[in-house]
């Protein structure tokens, strides 16, 4: 996606949070693109769960909103940020990659942000544990997607277990795209869920280049357990908010910080 788009994608935000209602028509005049295009910027910001449409146009989604349809995505938190990590990252992947895909919303941007170039004839072998990363790519020509077996956890929608982390001694990836719960100097990458985290580090042990994907709100933040030191990961994306003196120990120590 260009930079006109979205430039304009968090000026719809903006207004959002301002009017609480956006309407297709008057956004196509303000910005001198089609409605269709709007639609799109519409469908987009939706499926991160930043608004919901209706008729002609949105609604912001407020906290008690979160869960009122079935079937529908909770709010993203930091959605815009989380957007430009995700296509920073997808910028990385280069036709025949092998690629490990955690879970959780900054990495599915990760996903969401694929070429359609990669998407119809990249030669792609993805690896995942996540459903919803099943969902955005299964249907892809240009992508082999391995899912693997194990105890399925519906609240977070990924499996886990022994029968994972044997699987994953099998495979050997390129890329392992990873989603953090909490990064500190101190306790490096970490995550709230255990068995998570087991698996995490054996995507980690299959893997080439470790790329961590996390907004700033993370940095300062620990889980409940260390997934890898910080010295175990080959790059950082991140957003611009993210404290100097982290970035530059994190650089110190030889880590490539991507910020955008």
């Amino acid at each position: 996606m260009d930079t006109d788009t979205d430039q304009r994608r968090l000026a719809i935000l903006d207004e959002l949070a301002r009017n609480h209602a956006v309407q297709v028509t008057d956004l196509s005049k303000r910005y001198g693109v089609s409605e269709v295009s709007i639609r799109r910027d519409l469908a987009h910001l939706e499926r991160l769960g930043a608004l919901r449409r209706i008729h002609g146009g949105a609604i912001a989604v407020h906290k008690d909103q979160a869960g009122a349809r079935p079937g529908a995505e909770p709010p993203v938190r930091r959605a815009a940020e989380k957007a430009r990590i995700g296509k920073a990252a997808a910028g990385l992947v280069a036709a025949g990659d092998r690629l490990i895909f955690d879970s959780g919303t900054t990495v599915l941007e990760v996903a969401r942000h694929l070429s359609p170039e990669l998407r119809t004839a990249g030669n792609l072998t993805v690896i995942t544990t996540s459903l919803p990363i099943v969902r955005e790519l299964g249907p892809c020509q240009g992508i082999h997607l391995i899912l693997l077996g194990g105890v399925y956890l519906p609240q977070y929608e990924v499996v886990v277990g022994p029968q994972t982390i044997e699987q994953l001694r099998a495979f050997h990836a390129d890329k392992l795209f990873l989603g953090a719960d909490g990064l500190t100097l101190a306790r490096g990458v970490t995550t709230a869920n255990v068995l998570e985290a087991e698996v995490n580090r054996a995507t980690i042990a299959a893997s080439t280049e470790v790329i961590v994907v996390a907004d700033s709100t993370k940095i300062g933040q620990i889980g409940l357990t260390t997934i890898a030191r910080l010295e175990d990961i080959h790059k950082l994306i991140t957003d611009t908010d993210a404290p100097a003196d982290f970035i530059a120990a994190l650089r110190n120590r030889g880590v490539e910080v991507i910020l955008v």
